[in-house]
């Protein structure tokens, strides 16, 4: 894979490709970005999509450094299967933290809002996730970091790969400005919710209890409210914590 292949990314295109296509499409990208870098990590977040990134990166190098952020929003399911998926891989597996809970974020910053295109970053992803992700970036020399996101999971991740492709240089890991530049490379980007479910079953990769436990399709946060339809989802899991969460809003229940 040469520069200029990447240089001529569509997202339509690629997009529109077979299931075949693109898982090649995909792994010519993992290689091209770890032939480039000395010292890549993998963002596993406990999720589906990024599960399918770390397993295509592995198929390349078996000591890549894998990395969680444990924000303490955390579903519990999702803190014991990025443990026991640590052991079963033997993966380099690192763990940061945030300096401050997710309730004390919530305490002085408030909750995030959920239209995201008009608000920048909301604190609680800065603090809890970001920053923490960031520093350790620094502090490691990471030179390239993999990422599992699709640009079929929201309209402003659409966006960010519309403007930025799928393999970029940049000195941000989200707001968090790096003393150093890094690589990014999202290899599954372009892939849709059926590829990424496909690739799962054909390779028998074991997925986090949480989707089927609470019925859902994407993970994230336990108690993020910084999306719409958000009262539905936290009433169905835990209707003690959203009536919490709508009297500190100062809102009327919905359910």
């Amino acid at each position: 894979m040469s520069a200029c292949f990447l240089e001529n990314f569509s997202f339509v295109e690629w997009s529109k490709k077979s299931f075949e296509e693109k898982l090649m499409l995909s792994e010519e990208m993992v290689f091209y970005a770890l032939k480039n870098s000395r010292n890549p990590v993998v963002s596993f977040s406990g999720g589906k999509n990024s599960l399918v990134v770390l397993h295509l990166v592995l198929q390349f190098d078996k000591n890549v450094k894998v990395l969680f952020a444990n924000t303490t929003n955390e579903f519990p399911e999702t803190v014991k299967y990025v443990h026991w998926l640590a052991k079963e891989w033997k993966l380099n597996f690192y763990e940061v933290r945030p300096e401050m809970t997710w309730i004390q974020v919530i305490n002085k910053y408030g909750f995030p809002h959920q239209d995201r295109y008009k608000h920048r970053e909301p604190k609680c992803c800065y603090i809890l996730k970001t920053k923490p992700c960031g520093k350790w970036i620094e502090e490691n020399g990471i030179d390239l970091a993999f990422t599992g996101i699709t640009g079929w999971e929201s309209y402003t991740r659409r966006l960010s790969i519309y403007k930025m492709g799928c393999y970029y240089s940049t000195r941000y890991v989200g707001g968090y400005r790096l003393k150093h530049r890094i690589w990014k490379c999202n290899p599954i980007c372009f892939w849709r919710n059926e590829d990424v479910l496909r690739y799962i079953r054909l390779n028998n990769l074991p997925v986090n209890p949480a989707y089927e436990k609470y019925g859902l399709d994407r993970l994230g946060c336990m108690y993020c409210t910084g999306y719409i339809g958000w009262e539905k989802k936290i009433a169905r899991i835990n209707p003690r914590m959203y009536e919490w969460i709508m009297k500190k809003m100062g809102q009327n229940l919905l359910f």
